[in-house]
């Protein structure tokens, strides 16, 4: 039995179209999987508090208050847990959303998700990640600057088996629904 971790960044709950994708990859996940389990993390509607002093020196202590850390130890507990991870993520202001780079703070930790300073060593191997991007404009390169960035996270946690569904460009309303609709088809391919 599989299970999947979701985690949404957008801010918008409505109209969010890397939501709406992320939508129709769960129903087709669901499908290729009925009796899967789906873990959700809304960091619109949970927010996770960006990381403080306390919490930072509970990371490095050998007898950490387990208060500073216990919402890291939940979410790195929920990574553990999931055999694929999907990631929704719009761009704000060039970059990923200050609500998911604070849910990165608090997973890529030592010693739980990653070994070593100098050749870090990630620690969740074997597992799946599908990153859904939603961008306005239209990103040059082969991958857009959302997907490079969560790969590098990602990566570091030892998660290396990334497929990418992106929308750039979602200001075009004339060309979106063509866009959605071959997304939903590489989003069908990669399920199948």
């Amino acid at each position: 039995m599989n299970t999947l971790l979701r985690i949404d960044s957008s801010l918008r709950t409505e109209g969010s179209y890397s939501r709406m994708l992320g939508d129709y990859f769960i129903n087709q996940w669901k499908v290729r999987n009925p009796d899967g389990i789906i873990l959700k993390r809304d960091l619109s509607t949970s927010p996770i508090p960006h990381m403080s002093q306390q919490t930072v020196d509970a990371f490095f202590s050998e007898t950490p208050n387990p208060e500073s850390i216990s919402l890291s130890d939940q979410l790195i507990d929920e990574l553990y847990e999931s055999d694929e991870i999907l990631i929704t993520c719009p761009m704000y202001n060039y970059g990923i959303p200050s609500s998911l780079k604070a849910y990165f703070d608090l997973v890529i930790r030592t010693k739980k998700t990653f070994a070593g300073y100098n050749i870090p060593k990630g620690l969740l191997e074997n597992k799946k990640a599908s990153i859904i991007s939603s961008m306005g404009g239209i990103a040059s390169g082969t991958l857009n600057p959302l997907e490079s960035h969560l790969t590098q996270l990602l990566n570091h946690m030892g998660i290396v088996d990334i497929s990418y569904f992106p929308l750039n460009g979602t200001v075009d309303q004339a060309k979106i629904t063509d866009k959605i609709t071959s997304q939903q088809l590489q989003i069908l391919k990669h399920l199948n």
